[in-house]
């Protein structure tokens, strides 16, 4: 089937004007001018936009999808941080409306925007609402969660605290757990929940996919294999099943969490790699988390914390632990994408994969950190001369210009590259790590171009020198997102033999205040060809 949509403004990314685009299929055959189209393509049914603002479908390319659906089916503790009070209040009213549910979860509550005490919540902070059912709240980072006295003793924590590789579960003043899990603890708690089956996975992933849809997002590349205690299989089957019944509506490049080199010699086995999959569902890197958050203080840093000067965070890995899963990695020929926030990780991600690539050298292998956000200029120049990607998310300076003096002092002025990237040679894509951030790729291209909080006050920019041009910004979503996965010939361009993936937004962004941008409606999106919002 043919059909020619006309009277719009084509994003090329170029300086070629285009105003019509034709599809085939699930495919573009033509973008340029109408006129050409008509004679080109004279018997295709005809649509008119009507002057709207198409651009290729956004990528975000870091995510968790499954993480979301799971996420969207508990409290939703964003809406209520803005004080402790406000977290339990909405952790009570959620328990008394779900009294069938055995664990009561939420998500999304940030202490740093607490107005009443700017402190975590504790295991008595949730007894006092939720005294009856276990409980586990997770910070909105996704890198501590709080659990109740239940979920203590149903564990086994409730009087002691083990010890954890790459973890902490913290003690109050009388030396028993107090309910704060960070990072690998976090697992003691969670492993006891009970997993949906298959048809509850892929019942969470349908859910995740239209949300992420009305955000104007055709392709995720997302990070699913830890969001619940499954066995990876059961993810790779569960998005199969989707595929086959013709229900994917979002494009998934799988970020394959393998924390161990037990798990990750297991899916080598099994002939897994990347690449391996389809246009719908395809396996990615191996993903490694190799330390916390900013907000939580868990990143790693070289230096301690200016606000916690007895700590530098969390190292998930040692030097020699993370030598040897990349290695094994490398040596497969699997793309890697490292989790990396503070500058101590990021050195500890640079030496496993300079010494992965001494010892077996390989050409384009795409290897990448994720985040990337406190880094070196002589650290982001070491990841040029590896032909390595940086995955970073502009929307983190919504919330992150707000703490990021406080947590590192001066080291806030070489951190968040985005620029510089460009002007070092470093390949770098757009995301928002949701359910971290919302999917809300509008609010992220104006943070990329603004380097400024969209929902909090902020008179200044926060290193300018960083901001994108709106046409970089619009590309780090659409055709870098597709150099990510490998897939730049037949991704995030509309252009001839490109998977016709589009969005259509209500108002054209080079003609708006870049303080608006956030506001831009998504009229309508396409994937394949086809309307999924």
């Amino acid at each position: 089937m043919l059909t020619c949509y006309e009277n719009t403004r084509v994003f090329t990314a170029d300086a070629k004007a285009a105003d019509c685009f034709v599809v085939c299929d699930d495919r573009f055959v033509f973008a340029g001018q109408a006129a050409d189209a008509h004679a080109a393509y004279p018997d295709a049914d005809r649509v008119d936009l009507k002057g709207l603002f198409v651009c290729p479908g956004f990528n975000d390319s870091h995510m968790h999808l499954l993480e979301l659906g799971c996420v969207l089916t508990q409290a939703q503790l964003q809406h209520h941080t803005g004080s402790l009070e406000q977290v339990m209040l909405a952790v009570d009213q959620f328990a008394a409306e779900h009294p069938q549910e055995d664990w009561i979860l939420g998500r999304g509550w940030n202490h740093d925007f607490f107005t009443d005490e700017n402190r975590f919540p504790t295991r008595e902070d949730l007894d006092a609402v939720c005294p009856d059912r276990p409980c586990l709240i997770t910070r909105a980072c996704g890198h501590v969660a709080i659990a109740n006295s239940c979920a203590l003793r149903l564990c086994g924590i409730d009087h002691a605290a083990p010890c954890v590789s790459g973890g902490t579960v913290r003690c109050g003043a009388d030396g028993r757990p107090n309910g704060i899990l960070e990072e690998n603890a976090i697992a003691l708690v969670s492993a006891r929940i009970p997993a949906p089956d298959r048809e509850g996975i892929k019942r969470r992933l349908l859910l995740a996919m239209e949300t992420v849809a009305s955000f104007g997002i055709t392709s995720v590349q997302s990070d699913d294999f830890g969001a619940l205690e499954v066995p990876f299989e059961e993810v790779i089957l569960a998005y199969q099943e989707l595929k086959s019944e013709g229900r994917m509506t979002v494009r998934v490049y799988e970020q394959c969490l393998l924390p161990t080199q037990e798990l990750l010699e297991r899916f080598l086995r099994a002939g897994y790699h990347t690449g391996w999959g389809d246009d719908f569902f395809r396996l990615g890197p191996l993903k490694l988390l190799t330390d916390g958050s900013l907000g939580a203080r868990t990143a790693y840093l070289r230096a301690p914390y200016s606000d916690a000067p007895d700590s530098c965070g969390t190292a998930i890995y040692t030097q020699e632990a993370l030598d040897s899963i990349v290695l094994t990695a490398h040596q497969a020929g699997m793309q890697i994408a490292a989790h990396a926030i503070g500058d101590g990780a990021a050195e500890a991600v640079l030496q496993a994969i300079e010494r992965a690539q001494a010892a077996y050298p390989r050409n384009d292998a795409r290897h990448g950190i994720v985040h990337a956000q406190i880094l070196t200029s002589a650290q982001a120049e070491r990841m040029s001369r590896l032909g390595m990607h940086a995955y970073i998310q502009p929307i983190f300076l919504d919330y992150d210009t707000q703490i990021v003096f406080p947590r590192i002092g001066d080291r806030a002025l070489d951190a968040y590259p985005a620029a510089s990237f460009s002007r070092l040679g470093v390949t770098f894509s757009g995301g928002s790590d949701c359910p971290v951030e919302p999917c809300d790729v509008m609010k992220g291209l104006q943070c990329a171009v603004t380097r400024k909080s969209v929902t909090r006050p902020a008179e200044h920019p926060y290193l300018p020198h960083e901001a994108l041009p709106l046409s970089k910004a619009i590309s780090c979503f659409t055709r870098d997102g597709a150099y990510a996965s490998f897939e730049e010939n037949v991704k995030g361009r509309i252009a001839a033999g490109y998977y016709a993936d589009f969005t259509l937004l209500g108002i054209d962004p080079f003609e708006t205040d870049p303080s608006w941008i956030h506001k831009i409606p998504i009229r309508a999106v396409y994937t394949g060809g086809k309307k999924v919002f």
